[in-house]
């Protein structure tokens, strides 16, 4: 059986272009793995034509196997529509990355370009 947990609904500077944390996640006891990993992207709406696309980065120290980092594409909004509705496609990334239980997981957010709309963002991890 399938776990999620999700972050924290996360403000971001509207003009950030750089990585913002968005939470910490504690990895349940009983889960082995990462299986999936989405971004959901929170806006008032658009009143202009905005590139509403970012990488979404997992850190932990705890878990030597990494290496590092993962880093995710977060897909783009709908930027056609200048009447204040927006829309964005759900994605969950599938991976098999390893974890350890009671590992903390920090989660941060990259957009790609400066943004006037001050978007947050909350993430999703799926455990098995």
């Amino acid at each position: 059986m399938y776990k999620s947990q999700c972050s924290v609904l996360t403000a971001q500077n509207a003009t950030e272009t750089v990585k913002t944390l968005i939470d910490t996640l504690v990895i349940p006891q009983g889960v082995k793995s990462i299986v999936g990993v989405g971004a959901q992207i929170s806006v008032a709406g658009l009143t202009t034509l905005e590139d509403v696309t970012g990488m979404l980065e997992l850190e932990s120290d705890d878990m030597a196997p990494w290496g590092g980092t993962q880093q995710f594409l977060v897909g783009g909004m709908i930027t056609g529509l200048t009447s204040g509705a927006v829309g964005m496609n759900p994605y969950l990334h599938p991976t098999n990355i390893p974890v350890t239980p009671s590992a903390r997981v920090k989660i941060s957010m990259t957009y790609n370009k400066a943004q006037t709309i001050n978007p947050s963002t909350r993430a999703q991890l799926v455990y098995e």
